[in-house]
């Protein structure tokens, strides 16, 4: 079929807001549980996630149906949501935020929509605190389940102040009995060691307890510490540092034996696997499979894992840019590659015996839960490859890199327009708009994406920039944005888009950016400190950094700003320098600004004084400020998502003339 010519921008396309807003969300948290596998899955219907399971039979179930929606608040960015063992499965309700154990109509725990949830932990007292449990794991007697808790005294009369004072972290014991439900006393201390606390775990024999933790002003991905503790009824006595700390992060740990954890940690530049000896008179550790590539991952959600223990040795996920699943034997030193199709996988490996359960992806494929049986190597899909009607106007991203000052590679990827109808004029180039992913601490992926698709189809290209700060590419790449915020990841945005132009790919004149959160702010600053981008799309981001610590945000991130841009009184003039806010005036190009009213993390203040400031000095500038009710950092609702993305395909084609 011959393709019919027509302007970059102004091609007919199937795909439309509503398309892409109805997707299903990436699912989360898979457990391999025997025959069974679990997970998580958004519903953008009802901007809940529902907890599923697909048993032996090939079946998918809803295990507690739509009335139950699971999820917590840990950190602000939620940690994993529940348990499911042979005997036991409990989860945290996202609508009050405590556990429930969870008993099947049949007997059986959780055998589908029938079945009965059972508070375990007390409700919150209304308007002193909030409690959320995460990372729930069965203690070695199986009749408690212990979690991290995190508890924040709320503001006084709903005053604004700094969270990090008024938020706690332990590690729980919670009886399975249900007792503490009505008795916040039932509920036993098991550890208490740092402000932040991650990835609980108990050795096989029961007589350890190991766990991450960390303290401000440091992120995780800075500096974390392994600790691990001698456990005597039911409580750690002497917690111990056996790795991390100083300018070491240990993102995961797991137990091999009684006398033995494995971890990834990164004193060598690269969260690599180490093993740690706990048998001899003093900790020890080594690392066992030393690579110049990135098998870790930043730790933004509680319990978060990028590799499992399993009976034929260890799955990890490896990358430097694109993923890939392998299986390493410790005492052979083989390394084989599982799930070869796949080339994304979510940090969330986990492992029962011989089976492994994980979320992958690739550029034809979104994210699906997958159970691999190592003995046979056989990958299974948890949910049927969908439909995908409109898959001749998806773009196969390209993945690519330009070189910057410093002699960094920028990695990229490079979605082209694609269109099974359409062409553009071999004379013109096609507009760009160059994605800025959040975080900052945080990458693209290349999966399959209807999102990308919605511009793609109509004849314009996207590229998804890994600036200096990304994770995948090692310590020294993720420190180049260590007090450049603002600068670093404008420069290599700029950069990126600048070689896509000098390649033929992409029109220099009619370029935009977009981007959420930290990406808001990328795109703001970009606006203000670059010429180069003829107009923006801001998701709810931070535009001044001189308010946004302490009180201004949430724990999590209270104090992430001496990491991005400085100490924000010794280093005054570095933040007025890169602040989109301060140079509100010198933003001269059309943008759209989009904030959810119930953020808490980049607070809807941090949109409106920006929007403020623009009108001011130039009417008009702003085409849309759409602040949303009911929605927080990160839009959930499928009806505020298809309002986003009609309000930029109208803001590109109203600037590119298309």
């Amino acid at each position: 079929m011959t393709k019919v010519e027509r302007p970059y921008g102004t091609w007919p396309s199937p795909v439309t807001p509503d398309d892409v807003a109805a997707a299903p969300g990436a699912p989360q948290w898979p457990t391999a549980v025997g025959a069974d596998t679990w997970w998580c899955a958004p519903d953008p219907a009802t901007a809940t996630v529902g907890l599923m399971r697909r048993g032996a039979d090939g079946r998918v179930r809803s295990v507690l149906g739509p009335d139950w929606p699971v999820g917590n608040k840990a950190i602000g960015y939620g940690g994993r949501p529940y348990l499911a063992t042979r005997d036991v499965a409990v989860f945290s309700c996202s609508k009050d935020q405590r556990l429930y154990r969870i008993l099947g109509g049949s007997g059986k725990e959780g055998s589908g929509e029938d079945a009965e949830a059972r508070p375990l932990t007390p409700a919150d007292p209304e308007g002193v605190l909030r409690t959320t449990y995460s990372d729930p794991i069965l203690d070695p007697t199986g009749t408690e389940v212990w979690a991290v808790r995190e508890v924040t005294r709320l503001d006084p009369e709903g005053e604004l102040t700094d969270p990090a004072p008024r938020t706690s972290r332990d590690i729980v014991a919670i009886p399975l009995s249900g007792v503490g439900a009505q008795d916040p006393a039932a509920l036993r201390v098991v550890a208490r060691s740092h402000h932040f606390l991650s990835t609980i775990r108990v050795s096989p024999d029961g007589h350890r307890l190991s766990w991450l933790g960390w303290d401000h002003p440091v992120m995780p991905w800075e500096s974390t510490e392994l600790m691990t503790a001698t456990l005597v009824d039911g409580v750690a006595i002497a917690p111990t540092r056996v790795l991390g700390g100083g300018d070491v992060a240990v993102c995961q740990a797991e137990w091999a034996d009684a006398d033995t954890l494995y971890a990834l940690a990164d004193p060598d530049g690269w969260w690599n696997l180490f093993r740690v000896d706990l048998g001899g008179p003093r900790p020890s550790a080594a690392c066992v499979l030393p690579t110049e590539t990135e098998c870790g991952h930043a730790i933004w959600r509680v319990g978060s894992t990028s590799f499992a223990v399993t009976d034929a040795g260890i799955v990890l996920r490896r990358a430097l840019g694109e993923e890939a699943l392998i299986l390493w034997n410790p005492q052979t030193g083989a390394i084989s590659d599982l799930a070869l199709e796949w080339n994304e996988f979510a940090t969330s490996v986990t492992a029962d015996g011989g089976t492994v359960a994980v979320v992958a992806s690739s550029p034809t494929e979104s994210s699906t839960p997958l159970r691999i049986d190592l003995d046979r190597r056989d990958v299974v899909r948890c949910v049927e490859r969908p439909a995908y009607p409109h898959e001749a106007w998806v773009s196969v991203p390209q993945r690519r890199h330009v070189q910057v000052d410093g002699g960094w590679q920028v990695p990229y990827l490079y979605h082209p327009p694609t269109s099974p109808d359409h062409r553009g004029p071999a004379d013109t180039r096609p507009p760009l708009i160059i994605d800025v992913h959040g975080g900052p601490t945080s990458s693209t992926v290349t999966s399959r994406s209807l999102s990308f698709a919605l511009f793609t189809s109509r004849g314009y290209a996207v590229a998804s920039v890994d600036y200096g700060g990304s994770t995948g590419y090692g310590r020294a790449y993720r420190d180049r944005l260590r007090h450049t915020w603002g600068v670093t990841d404008v420069e290599d945005s700029v950069a990126v888009a600048r070689a896509l132009a000098s390649a033929g790919l992409a029109d220099p004149a009619r370029t935009a950016i977009r981007g959420a959160s930290a990406g808001g702010w990328a795109t703001l600053a970009a606006l203000a400190h670059s010429d180069y981008f003829a107009c923006g799309t801001v998701y709810f981001p931070i535009s001044d950094p001189a308010t946004w610590y302490d009180e201004q945000t949430h724990d999590f991130e209270s104090r992430y700003i001496q990491y991005l841009v400085g100490d924000p009184e010794q280093d005054a003039e570095r933040f007025a320098r890169v602040s989109p806010l301060a140079h509100a005036a010198e933003i001269s190009v059309p943008f759209l600004m989009l904030q959810g009213l119930d953020d808490v993390i980049c607070r809807p203040d941090q949109a409106r004084r920006l929007v403020e400031a623009v009108e001011a000095a130039h009417p008009g500038l702003c085409r849309g400020f759409i602040e949303f009710p009911g929605e927080g950092h990160g839009f959930r609702k499928d009806k505020t998502t298809a309002v986003c993305l009609q309000a930029e395909l109208d803001l590109y084609a109203s600037v590119f003339g298309a």
